[in-house]
């Protein structure tokens, strides 16, 4: 074996967190992700729910391969090129906002960063109200509206100012605003909270912030970037409940894997955003945009939004079944191929995960206190793969 961790830990900075102490890979193929120990191991992480298509897809890899043969970099700011202006008509067709215009990136931390600048910029107003639990990002603007785990933000305060953590109560909100007036430009939110649990946000909240944006001249965020790009079986979870933001946020998913990020608002708002307020020399790399285009073709040409609809709630059942059998787990929620189990404590979590590993399915936490599993597959999986996946896990709690 080549023992990637011995190597790394001698090279890689320690502040890079392991799910795994010891999980070393070869590659990907499909579902499966393939360790230097020969074995093949289904993949219900996704790398941290990014390779939406399955590992090295043949069509996404296709097309980086045509696309780093052409252009590798040129920057959008220097010169236009297909891929990105393609990629931008592409979006602008599956987007809930009308009339989208795109700016891209690398990841979701500046997707967001890119939001909430967005926001203050258009509104002239500096407040941004965000909610309890929620994920968006570790550079210094996202983390500021990021408490998922609190660890996140210590060594690194003070943040920004002018934030506003509210829970999920419309009053409570609405309070907010009247005791700042005219201060608060954004608001941001996960339509289901992601490193926060994977707690869906009630539809009715959701509508009752868009009222709210609505009267008081607010832009309202929402963060898909980790339940964008099909993972609730639609392109995005705001489609569920009915409601269109002004800005969204995506990553993740985007690119099948590759690092890329995107801020979407319509013509209208991004309209109201200078020319040079904002800028990225990498952001909409060709290769990057040659991926995304190549993820949503296959999306959309292997019907892998139908499939996640009726493989989620196949998998959603069966794992509702297990926890009638296993008292151990607290509650299972979950929308598509975002499910999470809730065990209400990070002890058997972790002893889960770990012994899911040893028998071949990686499987990774959630949650504030890593007190949830979640199933985020790719989109593409297949009922042999779950009923594999829910052998072992079934096999898991038997055994911890």
């Amino acid at each position: 074996m080549n023992n990637l961790k011995a190597r790394g830990l001698k090279v890689m900075s320690p502040v890079l967190g392991k799910y795994f102490d010891d999980f070393e890979i070869a590659g990907g193929s499909g579902g499966y992700l393939n360790g230097l120990d020969g074995k093949k191991y289904l993949d219900f992480a996704t790398g941290i729910a990014c390779a939406v298509t399955g590992h090295c897809h043949p069509k996404v890899v296709t097309a980086i391969k045509r696309q780093a043969e052409k252009l590798i970099h040129a920057c959008i700011g220097v010169a236009y090129y297909e891929p990105y202006v393609r990629l931008a008509e592409e979006l602008a067709r599956i987007v809930p906002m009308k009339n989208a215009q795109s700016f891209f990136c690398q990841s979701g931390s500046e997707a967001v960063e890119a939001a909430l600048k967005l926001a203050k910029y258009v509104t002239r107003k500096p407040g941004i109200i965000a909610f309890q639990g929620a994920f968006h990002g570790r550079t210094l603007g996202a983390l500021s509206v990021t408490t998922s785990k609190m660890k996140y933000r210590d060594g690194y305060e003070p943040l920004i100012p002018n934030v506003y953590i509210a829970p999920f109560d419309l009053k409570v909100v609405e309070g907010l605003i009247k005791s700042h007036p005219d201060q608060i430009g954004g608001m941001i939110i996960e339509p289901i909270l992601g490193e926060g649990g994977y707690v869906a946000v009630p539809k009715q909240f959701l509508q009752g912030l868009r009222k709210l944006c609505d009267q008081k001249k607010i832009m309202l965020i929402f963060d898909e970037v980790q339940t964008g790009f099909g993972h609730t079986g639609k392109w995005f979870a705001c489609q569920h409940a009915g409601v269109t933001p002004d800005i969204i946020a995506l990553a993740k998913g985007i690119a099948s894997g590759l690092p890329f990020g995107a801020c979407i608002a319509s013509a209208e708002v991004m309209g109201k955003w200078s020319p040079g307020a904002h800028g990225s020399t990498f952001g909409g790399n060709p290769v990057g945009c040659a991926a995304a285009i190549a993820t949503i073709e296959v999306i959309k040409a292997e019907k892998m939004l139908p499939n996640t609809e009726k493989q989620g709630k196949y998998l959603l059942g069966k794992l509702k079944e297990l926890q009638k059998k296993f008292p151990v787990i607290k509650e299972v929620r979950g929308l598509g191929l975002m499910i999470g189990v809730d065990f209400s404590a990070s002890e058997p979590v972790k002893k889960i995960i770990n012994y899911c590993l040893a028998k071949q399915l990686v499987l990774i936490s959630t949650g504030g206190d890593g007190t949830v599993i979640r199933f985020i597959p790719p989109l593409n999986v297949t009922r042999e793969q779950i009923d594999q996946a829910l052998r072992v896990f079934a096999a898991a709690l038997a055994n911890v």
